[in-house]
């Protein structure tokens, strides 16, 4: 009787976790790809970026790879969509894929499971792995419920000038700092409002340089510089050097700086989340 009744609220618990996050990805209107993953040599390497966008579409959601033409709404209001990543954990004899829904601020909203494949073959273990994963996807039964409408969140990036591109996103970045450089010296670009970030809780500024950016961490007592951030010969895509968080970088189509490193504590890759204020 005891093992029914564990069995029981098991279940109804797990229904309860399924349901909550069914109603929160069903808020989302979009879901944006990137064009590459962090474990792959090139940008949609294997066509894993191309099944991902296929699948989402398969499920319901309306997807976008990043630099694709985004609908009008998307770029007013930049929360209305997800981003999705998909994360590849270490295995000997499995290729391990697991698909993230990540919101604006850099909060995952939803996470599969582990999609596993024992294929030898790249392109068959990535592709059959992903499939797996998305089961977790399709279980959701996503239907967008249309709460974002007419609701923009007080963190959703209003693009005046409506951005066609993810180079567009770069120019307006840019055109902002210039005006918070109008206002404040260049080393006190913290007090500027325009373009700041948070990170684990702290915020951070980029100061325009000529190579790039100047990343400024703000404290009690202004900002301190802790690095620079090289533009790369590749459109969107910087060379981060600052201590731990060294790495490569872009800006996502929210407006947030997307950062992949290696965690010097456990010498793994993983990816940090700059979200826009």
């Amino acid at each position: 009787m005891n093992i029914i009744r564990v069995l029981f609220f098991g279940l109804s618990f797990f229904s309860t976790i399924n349901f909550s996050a069914q109603s929160t990805v069903n808020d989302y209107k979009y879901v944006v790809v990137p064009e590459g993953y962090v474990f792959l040599r090139e940008n949609d390497d294997y066509q894993l970026n191309s099944l991902t966008k296929f699948l989402f579409e398969k499920y319901g959601f309306t997807a976008f790879i990043r630099g694709e033409d985004l609908p009008e709404d998307l770029k007013v209001n930049g929360c209305k969509g997800l981003r999705a990543d998909v994360r590849k954990n270490s295995g000997l004899l499995k290729t391990k894929l697991i698909v993230d829904l990540i919101d604006c601020n850099g909060i995952v909203v939803f996470s599969t499971k582990e999609g596993t494949s024992r294929e030898k073959e790249f392109k068959k273990s990535y592709h059959e792995a992903l499939r797996d994963a998305f089961k977790d996807i399709e279980a959701l039964k996503y239907k967008y419920n249309g709460k974002k409408e007419n609701n923009p969140a007080k963190s959703d990036i209003v693009v005046k000038d409506k951005l066609p591109s993810k180079d567009a996103i770069v120019k307006n970045s840019e055109e902002i700092i210039k005006k918070a450089e109008s206002k404040v010296s260049k080393g006190d670009l913290s007090k500027a409002k325009s373009l700041s970030y948070v990170y684990n809780e702290s915020i951070y500024a980029f100061d325009k340089k000529t190579y790039g950016f100047e990343l400024l961490k703000k404290n009690a007592d202004g900002s301190v510089s802790i690095g620079k951030i090289y533009k790369s010969s590749r459109d969107n895509n910087y060379i981060v050097r600052a201590g731990d968080l060294s790495g490569v970088g872009y800006f996502d189509s929210y407006g947030n700086f997307i950062l992949d490193r290696v965690n010097p504590a456990t010498s793994r890759l993983i990816t940090d989340t700059f979200a826009r204020q």
